[in-house]
């Protein structure tokens, strides 16, 4: 199975996806056990760690170790002893820090490691939620981090090696980030878990809010977390009060002076609040609210790594009979005042009206020959297609 083809409907088979979004997402925790060992073969093994931390360079937030619940985080002076001066790890001392028991973790792995990168924009493009990727390694008869919860979904991969995990109540139902107080201050008061073993092949999918901790025994692990950072209702809100508050002066007024007093100003602070909400509802589109969103997060992703230099370097040699395709990627067409927007990650093109046939059908299309845009003569074809190649959209099949 190519990188490529690992979507999200690999990734649960032989769970269908209706089934995990009825019965488990943001509800409880789902076991997948299988036994195909290198089933996640194209995205990791154990013989990339050396080269995916020596030659990306990864820096101080990069790596992160732990032993016995006993965390050096990223930056702190506990890590000075593995890492050169130039902010670079030491390998020579990461191989002794992991012979004694040291876990260490490689953040944002997808910024490291290209098959990785790939696996995360799958994801992304079937979410529409921004996607981290993780790396832990425990040698044998360990344990890394304390009991704990997530704010983000979690899946975990089971790469090579297996690992023993208890898994807990939630003490909140999808918490926030600001509910980490809510963790019990000690064991007792998790009370008794859920214990799984995660072989090589194995998936394990936790809501956020679950707490968890996890140990080896008598092998080595190394897994993948994939962290899913959902957008909220709250956050599709917050941008529509964002966006009512630039056109509509009565959010930009202060509150009433003295309004934390209890009183007549108390009163009419009420009575404006209600007021407000009432605007919000009758002059608010949701359509406007997921536009602000799709565009931050679109445009905070960046392109994959996918020789995309070479393909400027032959922009030139495109015909009408070029068959093209586009880069991996969310892929949208939105209108604004009397202009086509065609948003894709990382950037976006914007034409007259005449263009939004073309838009739309690349939109829906996969891999087409430039000839096939419709609704544009020839040479508007080309010219089109050289600039989204340019821009980063589309590449060349072949």
């Amino acid at each position: 199975m190519s990188v490529y083809d690992l979507d999200f409907e690999r990734l649960l088979n032989p769970i269908e996806v209706p089934t995990f979004f009825n019965e488990y997402w943001e509800k409880r925790p789902l076991v997948i056990p299988r036994s195909e060992q290198d089933y996640y073969g194209d995205l990791l093994s154990m013989k990339d760690i050396d080269s995916i931390i020596w030659f990306t360079r990864c820096k101080l937030l990069g790596v992160e170790l732990a032993k016995d619940e006993y965390r050096v985080p990223p930056g702190s002076p506990g890590i000075g002893k593995y890492i050169s001066r130039d902010g670079v790890p030491d390998l020579n001392q990461l191989y002794s820090s992991y012979s004694q028991g040291y876990s260490f973790t490689i953040n944002d792995l997808h910024d490291r490691w290209q098959p990785v990168s790939i696996f995360r924009r799958n994801l992304e493009v079937f979410f529409n939620y921004p996607v981290t990727v993780n790396m832990f390694m425990t040698p044998q008869n360990t344990q890394g981090f304390a009991p704990h919860f997530d704010t983000h979904e979690v899946f975990i991969l089971q790469v090579e090696g297996s690992k023993l995990w208890n898994i807990y109540n939630s003490p909140i139902n999808l918490p926030l980030v600001s509910n980490q107080k809510d963790l019990p201050k000690s064991r007792e008061g998790l009370g008794e878990p859920l214990e799984i073993c995660l072989n090589a092949g194995d998936l394990l999918y936790m809501p956020r809010g679950y707490i968890h901790e996890a140990r080896t025994s008598d092998t080595f692990s190394l897994h993948l977390t994939v962290g899913v950072h959902v957008f909220r209702w709250s956050d599709l809100m917050l941008s529509a009060v964002k966006l009512l508050t630039q056109r509509d002066v009565r959010f930009r007024q202060s509150l009433p002076v003295g309004f934390l007093q209890q009183g007549e100003v108390h009163e009419s602070l009420q009575d404006q609040f209600q007021e407000l909400l009432q605007l919000l509802a009758d002059k608010s589109q949701v359509e406007d609210a997921v536009e602000e969103i799709a565009e931050r997060f679109l445009l905070e992703s960046p392109p994959l790594a996918d020789e995309h230099f070479y393909q400027l370097e032959n922009i030139n040699n495109l015909n009408l009979d070029t068959i093209v395709k586009k880069r991996a990627g969310i892929c949208r067409v939105v209108k604004k005042q009397g202009r086509v927007v065609l948003q894709f990650t990382g950037n976006s093109v914007t034409g007259p009206e005449s263009t939004e046939r073309a838009f739309r059908f690349i939109v829906d299309t996969q891999e087409f020959p430039i000839k096939a845009l419709p609704g544009l003569t020839d040479n508007s074809k080309l010219t089109l297609g050289r600039r989204l190649i340019r821009e980063g959209l589309l590449t060349t099949v072949g």
